[in-house]
């Protein structure tokens, strides 16, 4: 009797299946993904340094005295935080003048630092800033080896701040006008672009270690795949530097769209440069490229994008589309 009943039923059944399956598909055409685009983001005023962390994107305000903390999702601006005051810089700043002008992630932090001689920790549970004097007009930032390390080509000095103490524990003067530096290796890497040459300095004791030429002009340098990697203006190129000889063993000649002045960054086993190449650090070819904006200033990696910085814009670029 059961069967009997089913097999009357059959057709209705079907018809309903059929009418449900049609109202859930749909008559008109499947709606395509969204198209993978590069988009420009108003962080609040002219970006400076980037960093990405806490689930955030990081952006300093060169001249509005602040950092912007940035949903990565949305690209909107969660929250404006005070570091600096851009109308207070130090009186001797003459080629660093931003307030920030770096910005890092380290010892569960946010730092920043300016040329108004202000170095800024903030809180990422709180978003709260706490500021320190350091004395210098502040170019760089580095983190590594127990301590927060702040370039200064003004001063041309390396300072040494210990994040637990909350305060300058040295500076090492006299070292010329400095400017990118990063941590590796046991040692603190330098530029001297004064100099044209990279420093290697023993962060125990602030003594060189090592002056490496650089021919001319080095800019910013990054540590990554066993070696230091160094962005140099004349003759246009990355330079790569081993730390076991002290010596450069490559030069990665650049072309007119990437190398000059810019920043560099090692992120997932190459080194990001121009705006925005990317070099594979096995092969040191360029194995990717996303061009059409300006210079890259700074730039942080996380949540699947590039984040890059020129001189006035803040760009969002999917990792996808740097081929």
């Amino acid at each position: 009797m059961f069967r009997q009943l089913m097999r009357a039923r059959m057709p209705s059944l079907v018809i309903v299946c059929l009418m449900t399956l049609a109202a859930c598909s749909g008559s008109g055409p499947v709606a395509s993904p969204p198209p993978i685009v590069a988009t420009d983001l108003d962080p609040g005023g002219s970006p400076s340094g980037l960093a990405f962390d806490f689930g955030s994107l990081w952006v300093g305000i060169a001249d509005k005295g602040t950092v912007s903390r940035i949903d990565p999702a949305t690209g909107k601006v969660i929250k404006s935080i005070t570091v600096g005051d851009p109308t207070k810089l130090l009186a001797h700043a003459r080629v660093v003048h931003g307030a920030p002008s770096a910005v890092i992630s380290g010892f569960g932090a946010i730092w920043a630092v300016g040329s108004d001689g202000k170095l800024a920790r903030i809180d990422p549970a709180t978003n709260a800033a706490t500021m320190f004097d350091v004395g210098v007009v502040g170019g760089a930032l580095a983190a590594g080896e127990g301590a927060i390390w702040i370039t200064s080509y003004d001063d041309v000095g390396l300072v040494r701040f210990d994040p637990a103490a909350g305060k300058v524990s040295r500076v090492t003067p006299d070292l010329g006008g400095l400017f990118g530096v990063d941590v590796g290796f046991g040692s603190v890497w330098t530029v001297n672009k004064t100099g044209h040459e990279v420093l290697r300095i023993d962060p125990t004791t602030g003594a060189v270690i090592a002056r490496i030429p650089a021919e001319r002009s080095p800019d910013w340098l990054t540590v990554g795949a066993g070696s230091v990697w160094v962005t140099r203006e004349t003759p246009r190129a990355v330079l790569r530097i081993d730390p076991l000889t002290n010596a450069v063993t490559s030069a990665i000649a650049g072309d007119a769209s990437w190398g000059l002045g810019t920043a560099i960054e090692f992120f997932d086993g190459a080194v990001w440069t121009g705006y925005l190449v990317r070099i594979d650090a096995a092969t040191e070819k360029v194995a990717g490229s996303f061009s059409g904006y300006g210079d890259q200033k700074a730039a942080a990696f996380g949540g699947g994008f590039a984040w890059v910085a020129d001189v006035t814009r803040l760009h969002r670029v999917p990792l996808a589309l740097v081929h």
